[in-house]
Parts: structure tokens; sequence; C-alpha cells
């Protein structure tokens, strides 16, 4: 019964493991063939803005009366994002070439009996045409290139010509070559007709031939995505694939892992848990034996995890536990020498990147390597530990300032040394340190405080740009616990609502009411006035800046209504969002229960968001929240506009209807050429795509005049009026109301009398 036991046990265990091999390959292959997906997708997204750009700005007289440098931003503003984009260009009905990006003059070329061409000449539903490989007309011949094209027609619907882009098809191959497939793994790039566009391992012959013969591939292509175990048409070989379709593209990528691969592993430990089984098997008869010999082994393993209990059991360092011992150690030398000793607390930088892109198992192995590469820096007296995750400490013995400063200079040249992740590919990673150094007894008279210290210099040198070292300062301290303070008076405030809500209003070209933006104030009892790029921030970094950013829009919106009855009538109010607000899938859903709320209409309502907003890592979610919104007929606004990360790209992607000039480049008027072609530009830009356009920030009459004469839109800032209370801000619609009917009375006399001038000549 004991042989019956074990062996069933062993050949559910291997059947189990021999499951659990195929499950991890089927993730590894499909997480593979999602990280390739989006990288293609995100690349021929970029591709196909450029040309969709140029089509526009072929198809619109008007961007041709702009000046060519403009020109030049609106026909190729997203090229420089497509770096492996190989020429931009359009063609006439006759497929010669018309724009070329390569030449000022297009050069003398015809794709006429190109099949993107043919394919966008006979059919006026083509779309987004991808074309077979093909070898280039100039240039380097040997390397095989895919054309995009897209159709141009005429008023009357006639064909026009094309816009087409090329994309070299060893792009794909240096995208391709870095992934870890194992001995047979394959990926492969195909259209959904079959036709093989790029192959890993890379064989030339293997592009442009078909995979439409197999059985396979009618699922294949029929699917979005999925897994299938098949043997390959092009080397026979039987694999696990896991593919997914290229977005909206008749593209497909496939990752394929050997089933030799896969089961390699499993082949090895069968081997051995059967080897294991049998000899078990065959001594279990002498039971009174084998009862001592486990006796002893159970001693040995209660030894061993003793032993672990002081020691991380990735690395082998000293874990927190031991530390502890070690530091007391190092302190009690280091009070009866009366020495110093330093304590340097050393994190790594964006190791977290690593783990989501190679693997928590190549992670781990990173980790292993720095801590042997760390070791070297150990003398007999010194200790190093690992406290977690992706930290360490090292305790130097007998060490002042400038020795520490040498051997942490010595620990981060060290740990930017390339590692190897793959040797027989020769893949290579490089990542670097941020070390915090606090030095006994000038930064600490404890351990625990010592350690404390040395994490909050080692946070300084990261925020100061990482790869860095930092000694600690008692600043530090300060600072840490001013931060500390505000946030805790800063959540009681806004729990018990006691900040308020100021108002700025934003006037045309005549002076006319447009809206007014609400703007957030604190001023706390025992502080006195905080400015809000001082609690802003720590909003976001505790994440407050939601609920704020909730309770400011619910205070706008009510006060709107409130100034309605009473007959005051802003047309409507400007509220700032941030990404964590679009983050939020609820969030489009609260804006509309806010405005049903108080009564207000969607168009009452401008929500203003950064650049940096809309370039968050959840840009998904943020997109998504913004055409939530945007179907609610809520308008959005970029603020602070060419200050962050200024693409004509987004302007096109999302619905954007109004610009804010960034305030620097307004003040910067009358005194910089810079900040005035700056200005110029933005105002010409948001008129070529028909945004409205604002300057915030305006103080002299000089900057309204100059944007004026640039035909800006809307103007706000000191000059029209500082930020108001609601009540002062009434006051101020009720003279601003008078004053305007005066001012717009004596415009339209003023032109009476130049048209009589004119009549009587």
């Amino acid at each position: 019964m004991i042989t019956l036991a074990t062996t069933s046990v062993m050949v559910f265990s291997l059947y189990q493991m021999r499951q659990d091999a195929m499950l991890q390959a089927r993730n590894a292959t499909t997480n593979l063939a999602n990280s390739l997906e989006k990288e293609t997708e995100r690349n021929l997204d970029v591709f196909q803005l450029a040309m969709r750009e140029l089509a526009t700005s072929i198809n619109t007289p008007a961007l041709q009366r702009l000046p060519l440098h403009v020109r030049e931003l609106v026909a190729f503003g997203a090229i420089t994002d497509a770096k492996e984009l190989g020429t931009l260009y359009a063609t006439d009905a006759g497929g010669n070439l018309i724009f070329d990006s390569r030449s000022p003059v297009p050069r003398k070329v015809n794709v006429s009996d190109r099949d993107y061409f043919l394919a966008q000449q006979q059919s006026r539903d083509a779309g987004l045409y991808l074309s077979k490989p093909f070898l280039p007309k100039e240039g380097d011949t040997q390397k095989p290139t895919i054309a995009l094209s897209l159709r141009l027609d005429r008023d009357n619907g006639q064909f026009a010509g094309i816009v087409a882009s090329t994309l070299r098809l060893d792009y794909f191959h240096e995208m391709f070559k870095d992934a870890i497939l194992g001995q047979h793994g394959t990926i492969t790039l195909l259209r959904t007709d079959g036709t093989v566009l790029m192959r890993q391992p890379y064989h030339p012959a293997d592009v442009g031939n078909t995979l439409a013969g197999g059985h396979s591939f009618p699922p294949l292509v029929q699917a979005e995505q999925g897994n299938y175990v098949d043997i390959a048409v092009l080397d026979h070989i039987e694999r696990l694939y896991s593919f997914k379709r290229i977005g909206n593209y008749p593209l497909v990528v496939v990752v394929g892992f050997a089933t030799e691969d896969i089961y390699a592993g499993w082949h090895r430990r069968a081997v051995a848990i059967g080897t294991v089984t049998v000899v078990i098997d065959v001594l279990s008869i002498w039971l009174s034996m084998m009862f001592a010999r486990l006796l002893r082994r159970r001693l040995e393993m209660e030894s061993q995890l003793q032993q672990l209990a002081w020691f991380d059991s990735l690395t082998g360092l000293p874990n927190r536990i031991q530390l502890q011992r070690e530091a007391l150690r190092v302190l009690a030398h280091a009070k009866q020498s009366a020495s110093n000793f330093a304590t340097l607390f050393i994190d790594l930088d964006r190791f977290k990147r690593v783990n989501d892109t190679q693997g928590h198992a190549v992670g781990d192995e990173v980790l292993r390597e720095i801590a042997e590469r760390l070791r070297e820096f150990i003398h007999p007296g010194d200790s190093i530990s690992r406290l977690g995750g992706d930290e360490f400490l090292v305790i130097l013995q007998n060490c002042d300032v400038i020795k520490a400063m040498h051997i942490a200079g010595r620990i981060l040249q060290t740990v930017r040394q390339p590692l190897a992740l793959d040797s027989k590919r020769g893949t290579h990673i490089t990542i670097t340190a941020s070390i915090g150094i606090a030095i006994y007894p000038y930064d600490g008279q404890s351990t625990d405080v010592l350690l404390r210290n040395a994490d909050m210099a080692m946070y300084q040198a990261k925020s100061g740009g990482r790869n860095r070292i930092h000694f600690y300062s008692p600043e530090y301290e300060r600072k840490a616990r001013e931060h500390l303070e505000l946030e805790i008076a800063l959540q009681h405030d806004l729990k018990a609502e006691a900040l308020s809500v100021v108002y700025q209003p934003r006037v045309d070209a005549k002076g006319v009411l447009y809206g007014a933006e609400a703007l957030v104030r604190w001023y706390n009892d025992k502080m006195g006035f905080i400015p809000p790029d001082c609690f802003i921030p720590i909003a976001e970094e505790s994440g407050l800046i939601a609920e704020l950013d909730d309770w400011v829009l619910d205070v706008a919106c009510r006060q709107l209504a409130a100034w309605r009855a009473l007959g005051l009538a802003p047309p409507n109010i400007s509220v700032n969002v941030c990404a964590m607000d679009l983050k939020r899938s609820d969030y489009p859903n609260f804006v509309a229960r806010t405005l049903a709320a108080h009564g207000l209409a969607p168009e009452d309502l401008i929500l203003e968001m950064t650049e940096r907003a809309i370039f968050d890592e959840a840009a998904e979610d943020i997109r998504t929240s913004i055409e939530q919104i945007h179907a609610l007929g809520v308008m959005l606004a970029i603020d602070d506009f060419g200050t962050g990360y200024s693409s004509l790209n987004y302007l096109q992607r999302f619905p954007i209807k109004e610009l804010k000039i960034d305030k620097s480049f307004i003040q910067g008027i009358g005194d910089h050429a810079s900040s005035e072609s700056l200005a110029q530009t933005i105002i010409n830009i948001g008129k070529t795509l028909k945004l409205t356009v604002v300057a915030e920030g305006v103080e002299t009459q000089a900057q309204r005049d100059f944007l004026s004469r640039h035909d800006c839109d809307l103007y706000q800032g000191h000059l029209i009026s500082p930020p108001l209370p609601p009540d002062d801000f009434a006051l101020w619609m009720v003279g601003h109301r008078h004053v305007a009917s005066a001012r717009t009375m004596a415009v339209e006399i003023d032109a009476g009398h130049k048209a009589k001038k004119i009549r009587d000549a």
C-alpha cells in the first residue's frame, strides 16, 4: 500500500507538473503576444496619424496660407514620433510623387504598379491598406519594406491619389530579436491573408511566404486572439502558439514555444522523481532503519530553517532581523572606540519595470547578481543586508564622510555595469541605484534613527534625478515633518469644508464676459494663507486630490446656479481636473450627477486638464473618461499649453475645444521675442485646428494689445480682474455689465462715424 500510495502521488504530481508547464507556457506566449501587439499597434497608429496629418494639410486650403514652419509642423506633426517611419509621401492620380518627406522637391518616382496604390485606385472603401512586402525602387534594395496607404479624393469624389508611408521590415526584426523564446521558439508577423512579413528566428527567405495552406490558419485570422498547438508549415516543429490581432489592422502576431522546450524541464524532473519513487518503494520495507534517517534529516532541516530565520532566502544576505544584531554590534564598537561608522541605504532605480517587462524570475536573478556585487565592498567588521524588495543596507565600520563617498561612488559604478539576461543571445540590462548616507554620531545616536535618516537621504537622491548619492541633513527631516503637518491639516480642513473657492473672469476681445474659472484657496487658522502651488502637490501625493477636485466642482456648480437665480448669468464655469480624476471609471457619471443636482446643462461646464494628464501611464483609462465626458456635452480644455508634452498628435486624437496659453509666455511679451513668437504660434495652431485660444496671466495693456493684434480669442488675468470671492465676483459682474455695454455702444458709434466719413469721401 505504501508503494501504491507513493506511485499514485508520483503520477499525479508529474501530471500536475506537466499541466503547470503547459499553463505557464500559455501565459508566457499570451503575455508576449499582447506586449508585441501593443507595441506594433502603437507604432502603426503613429504612422497612420502622420499620414492623416499629411492628408489634412493637402486637403485644407487654409493651411497653405500659414507660414512655412507652421505648415511643416502641421504636415509632419507626428512623423517625429515615428522613429521607424521610412518615407512619408503623397501622389497624384497617376502615381507620381507630389509630396515627399525625403526631399523638398519630390523625387521622380511612380508607384502606380504597387498593390497599395492599385487598391486605393480601384476602391473608395479600401480604407487604410497595408501592402505585401516589396523592395524599394530607390535606396537599399536588400531591405524588404511594406507600405501603408490612404486614398485622396477630389471634391467630386474622384480619385486624386494616395498618401503613403513606408516601414522597413527589419524594424520588426529588431523588436522581436530580444524576446526570450527558448531554443525552438518563434515569433511570426503576418497579414490576414497569410503573407509572412517577419519571422524570428529571422530567415530572409521566409518573408513573403504564405501560411494560408495550414489547417490552423482559418481560425487564426477569424478570431481576435487565442491559443492552439500545431506543427509549423515552415519548419515542421510542434509548438504551442498564442496569436493576437493587431488592433484594427490586417495583421496578426503569433508567438510559438516548442513543446519540446516546454516539457524539457518536466522530462528532467520526471526522471528524477521517478527514480526517487522507485528507490522509496524499494526501501519502504526497511521502515525501522528509515525512521532513524528521517529523524536525522528532520533535525538537519530544523537547523536550516533556523539559518533561514536570520538570512534572506533569495540572496543569502542577512535579513532585517540579523541586521539589528549586526547594527548593535557595530554601534557598540563605535561607542567603545569613539569611532565613526556609515549607514548606506541603497535602493535600485525603477526596479519594478524589470519585474513588469522581464518577469519576476529575471527580477530575482538581478537581485542575486546585485547582492554578489555588493559583497565585494564588505570587509571584516562591515555588514550588508537585504531589507526587502530592492532595498539593501550597508554598514561600514570606522568610516568617515570621505570614505563613505568613495565607497558609495564605487557601488554606483558597479551596480551600473550591464547584467546578462541571456548569455546565448547577448541580452543585457542596465540598472542604477540611489544611495542615502547617514554618519554616526552626527546623524543619529541609535540604529533606528540612522536607518531612518539614511532612508530619507536616499529619497532625496531619487528626487534629485536618481543614480545619485545624498548625505542626510536635518533639513530633510524638517521638510518631511512640515510636509506631514500640511497633509494632516489639509485632510482636516477638507473634511471640515474650511477651504474656499474664488473666481476669475474670462472675457473676449470686446470685453464681454465669457465665463469664470474656479480656483481653490486655503487659509489655515494656525499656518495662515497657503499657496496652491504648495498644497496641490501634497494633495496629489497623498491621494486627497480626487476628493478636493470633487468638492471644488460641486461648489463651483452650486455657485453658478446661485448667480443665475439672482439674475446674473456667467455663460460657463471652468474647473481644473487631474489625471487621478480621469482614471476613475465613475468620474464621468459624477460630473453628470453634479450638473443635474444644480440644474445645469453640460455646456455650462468646462473641464481643464494639463498636457501631463493626457500622457499619464494609465492613458487608456484617461482616454475612456475623456470620451465619455465629451459625449455628455461638457467642453474640454488644455491648461498651461506649451509647458508639458506639447504635440499636435493629441489635439486631433482627443476632443479638445480650448487651448490656454501658459502664463509664462504671456508674461514674457514685451521682454522676450521668443515668448511672443511662441504665443503667436500657439494662436495660429489654435486657429488652424478651430480651437478657442485663451491667454491666462494677462497683467498689462501691452500684453493684451499684442494678443489682440494676433487675434487671440479670450483673456484672463489681473488686468481684467484678480480671482474674487463669490460676492465680490457678483459685484464685478454687475459693474462690468454696464462698462461692457458702454464700451460696445462707443465702439458702434465710432464705427458709424468711420462709415459716414467713407460715404462722404
